[in-house]
């Protein structure tokens, strides 16, 4: 069904370029080049599930480990979400390296978790991935 007046991601920007997300914190920004987290991703989406099917097993054995699941979920925006991301941010005095596991270790730590939601959020936002399409419409 067509729902009217309802605009899609586009694609290019959703899939391949991305969109710039910036988080200013106390403890330094992160910038964040990401792809769209939902159904238009379907390495994301498959890969969630599959997922969510593990932590589900682990509940049912009894073996629930929240920190170690929200871990999972960070790695898996990191592996199928996030395209590029940097901050200014320093551990023991030196720059933090832009690499998967330091994106897991910086976002999972204190300092840095309500950043995470709002990443979360944002790329999560269908409005987000679509603005190009938004500006042709209103050009035309």
């Amino acid at each position: 069904m067509q729902i009217d007046g309802f605009v899609p991601a586009d694609r290019a920007i959703a899939l391949e370029e991305g969109v710039t997300f910036h988080y200013a914190t106390p403890y330094g920004d992160v910038t964040v080049i990401a792809k769209i987290a939902g159904d238009e991703n379907e390495e994301f989406t498959q890969a969630f599930a599959k997922m969510s099917q593990r932590h589900q097993r682990e509940a049912r054995l009894g073996q629930v480990d929240p920190n170690k699941q929200f871990s999972d979920i960070i790695r898996l925006y990191a592996a199928t979400v996030v395209l590029r991301w940097s901050t200014t941010a320093k551990s023991g005095g030196k720059p933090i390296e832009p690499t998967v596991d330091n994106f897991v270790a910086v976002m999972e730590g204190q300092a840095f978790r309500r950043v995470f939601a709002l990443f979360q959020e944002d790329c999560g936002d269908l409005a987000n991935f679509r603005k190009a399409q938004e500006d042709a419409a209103a050009k035309n």
